[in-house]
């Protein structure tokens, strides 16, 4: 990936050509059908389903023209080597999934959104990426409210006596998307936002934080909490070391291996796991669900059934086999970490925790002065938290997908341009230098 100098790239923010106006089109195009994908689903099932999927294949064709791989082939070459071989290995597991078609799609869909989301990116720059990103976000929060104060039987469930009775669910159909969004929003009014005018920032942070309240999505609450704590330490560490380190790279291992460990205490002994979720109603029933993947992850825990062959492929879906009821009808398993073991096993799984959360940290610990490093940090650690509790790590189109690669892809773009600390050099000693007139002279003689 050719790497631009901080002149030539601001020159290229300040002039944008035709390539580079139809790229930020293009981006905010895929932004806003991920947005809509939940409402969408939830009003159109199949049908819309498929016009979501004609419509993501017609912005990747625009997006493969912004970049203009015509005159610089190497352009096609736009998704980070981790990434790349995590998709690879989800490729790969399909020839021995359950369902090769539906793995196939699956995994093409998330293939094409992943490489424009990090084409694009590159192409546009952090800045107008961020700029791109809170204006589409201040639409849907504008968009939720609209909803909920003029159609609350649509933008608040059916039930709700009184609009503040809630849950509020907005545009997006569902509350944890809701409270998801409003999330994303609050976290983009509080870092690199020093372009944005005070007053914006204040009231549109306080007008999401009211609105995820009232979502009343927990997750997204906790981890939003979570996310501007590691992000306001990580600003201020970065804003007391500059360019330096912040810490030696090889402790972005650490996560990884504790993932490690809990993947194969559960393969060689599920039971303190299923302990662990032994009440039924705890999570909303989540429980139930994730003890039918240990399950079955623990009969398959190398190979799994293959990427896509969980959930939505008809009766032909491993979870049937492992669960019936209300759990076989879900469209997810509310852990985006269970979800890849069961379908990918640990070493897949593995390798994508690598691509998403041990590289980019690799590279933010590296050092930097880019103020969009710390909004890359703080979406990274949202969008994998919120995985606890659903399914976005590597699901095609899901909001949380699109957001986790968008901050890997700044983290990446914004990373490569930081130019590392140098030690500066202390003069030779006298005997130093004496020491190395007596070698020239005697190499003279």
């Amino acid at each position: 990936m050719p790497r631009l100098s901080r002149s030539a790239t601001r020159r290229k923010a300040e002039n944008p050509g035709w390539n580079n106006l139809l790229a930020q089109a293009v981006f905010a195009g895929f932004l806003a059908l991920a947005m809509a994908g939940p409402w969408m689903t939830s009003v159109g099932g199949f049908m819309m389903s498929q016009y979501r999927t004609i419509g993501y294949l017609a912005l990747f064709i625009v997006a493969l023209v912004s970049v203009r791989p015509w005159q610089q082939p190497q352009r096609l070459l736009a998704i980070p080597w981790p990434i790349a071989a995590a998709l690879l290995y989800c490729l790969l597991s399909i020839f021995w999934g359950l369902s090769f078609e539906d793995g196939l799609r699956k995994i093409a869909l998330t293939a094409i959104i992943v490489w424009s989301l990090f084409a694009l990116i590159r192409e546009i720059g952090a800045e107008r990426t961020v700029a791109i990103l809170r204006v589409v976000m201040f639409i849907v929060l504008f968009c939720n409210y609209f909803v909920v104060l003029l159609a609350p039987d649509v933008g608040v469930r059916p039930n709700a006596i009184a609009i503040w009775d809630g849950p509020w669910r907005g545009v997006m159909g569902q509350k944890n998307w809701a409270g998801f969004a409003c999330a994303i929003t609050v976290l983009l009014c509080v870092f690199d936002a020093k372009r944005v005018p005070i007053a914006l920032r204040i009231g549109g942070g306080i007008a999401a934080g009211l609105f995820l309240i009232f979502t009343d999505s927990a997750t997204s609450m906790g981890m939003c909490l979570f996310a501007l704590f590691f992000g306001g330490l990580f600003y201020l560490h970065s804003a007391r070391l500059g360019r330096a380190r912040l810490a030696a790279p090889g402790w972005a291992w650490a996560p990884l291996a504790v993932f490690a460990i809990l993947f194969i205490t559960m393969a060689v002994n599920p039971q303190p796991y299923f302990e662990l979720i032994s009440d039924p109603e705890a999570f909303t029933g989540r429980t139930q669900i994730w003890a039918a993947l240990i399950k079955l992850y623990v009969d398959q825990p190398l190979t799994g059934v293959g990427f896509g062959s969980i959930w939505d492929i008809g009766d032909t879906r491993a979870i049937s086999q492992y669960a019936s009821g209300w759990i076989i009808e879900q469209s997810e398993g509310h852990n985006g970490y269970l979800d890849l073991l069961v379908q990918i096993g640990a070493p897949g799984t593995l390798l994508v925790l690598f691509a998403t959360l041990v590289w980019p940290l690799e590279r933010l610990l590296r050092g930097g002065d880019h103020p969009a490093r710390t909004l890359g940090a703080a979406l990274m650690i949202f969008c994998l938290g919120h995985n606890f509790t659903e399914t976005t790590l590597f699901d095609r189109d899901t909001v949380g997908q699109v957001t986790i690669m968008i901050a890997i892809a700044l983290i990446w773009s914004v990373t490569a341009i930081a130019i590392p600390a140098q030690k500066p050099q202390s003069p030779p000693s006298p005997s130093h230098a004496k020491r190395k007139r007596r070698r020239i002279r005697a190499s003279a003689e």
